[in-house]
């Protein structure tokens, strides 16, 4: 374990959690601002409940914690870092299964949009999909595990944290690469599909630069779980914060007009046997924009 001690790397982590719900909830109140303006289509209805439980969800997970610091240093003040090393304290099980369930939305949202951006093409997300399923089954077993255990480095826990970490990582960085690669190659076959270059510009950086925020987080989580550092408390808790600022940050963005919306239209394409209908992929379809 590293020099950190655990009571230390617990404040440490829920003053930077504040510091993004902070953030999270000013995203948030400008997304319910913006969001009746534009309408609610099809799309909306079905992920708009799934942003607002993600918000409420980072919320809950905040008072948890605020209530261990209490118990921490309040209650148990004579010996904090043994109360923060017991994983088996129901907070503690509780806020897991918050931060789990957090983290598992945060992914939909992001394979939606990747759904959105391949044209709405099932099969590019089953393997996503998948990654989501085993992250949801590995992370009820990490908590369900906790409840048995009294330190988060518990031999018994290994497997299923580093399944979680490992999971929800792979995941991100796929459907990144995925979202990246897609518009590349728009971009790079018939520049006519996408709605201008600065556009092009932009949704690329606000997909790779996003995705790569988080993405980096939890590799750095990832890392100091592996190397049984206390430390990783202190990425872990605002994590869960994280999952919820990116996706709502591109929103935002976009809905506050900073685009100039193309609509979709189609373009002919030349190949050496026919020509081929395609269909110019708007901002809607490249930011996702309509899906919340």
């Amino acid at each position: 374990m590293g020099a950190i001690t655990t009571d230390k790397a617990y404040l440490i982590a829920v003053f930077l959690e504040s510091i993004f719900y902070g953030i999270n909830l000013l995203l948030f109140i400008i997304y319910l601002f913006l969001a009746p303006a534009r309408g609610i289509g099809n799309n909306k209805k079905l992920i708009l409940p799934l942003a607002v439980a993600m918000f409420l969800l980072s919320t809950t997970r905040l008072i948890l914690d605020f209530y261990r610091l209490f118990n921490g240093f309040i209650l148990h003040s004579l010996n904090p870092g043994a109360f923060f090393n017991n994983v088996s304290d129901p907070s503690h099980v509780a806020k897991t299964v918050v931060h789990t369930f957090n983290c598992i939305l945060g992914d939909v949202i992001i394979v939606w949009r990747c759904y959105l951006v391949w044209g709405r093409n099932m099969y590019i997300c089953v393997g996503p999909a998948l990654l989501i399923l085993a992250s949801t089954i590995a992370g009820l077993g990490q908590a369900a595990t906790f409840s048995r255990c009294t330190s988060a480095f518990d031999p018994a826990l290994l497997g299923w944290n580093e399944a979680v970490f490992t999971l929800s990582f792979i995941t991100n960085v796929g459907v990144t690469l995925l979202i990246a690669l897609r518009i590349v190659y728009l971009k790079k076959h018939q520049s006519s599909m996408l709605p201008s270059d600065s556009f092009y510009q932009f949704v690329l950086i606000t997909v790779v630069e996003s995705g790569l925020v988080y993405s980096a987080a939890l590799l750095v989580n990832v890392v100091l779980y592996f190397s049984r550092d206390n430390a990783f408390y202190i990425v872990y808790d605002p994590i869960g914060q994280l999952a919820v600022i990116v996706p709502t940050t591109i929103v935002v963005t976009a809905q506050l007009g900073l685009l100039t919306r193309t609509p979709s239209a189609s373009v002919e394409l030349n190949t050496t046997k026919n020509r081929t209908a395609v269909p110019v992929l708007s901002e809607e379809e490249l930011l996702s924009r309509d899906s919340f």
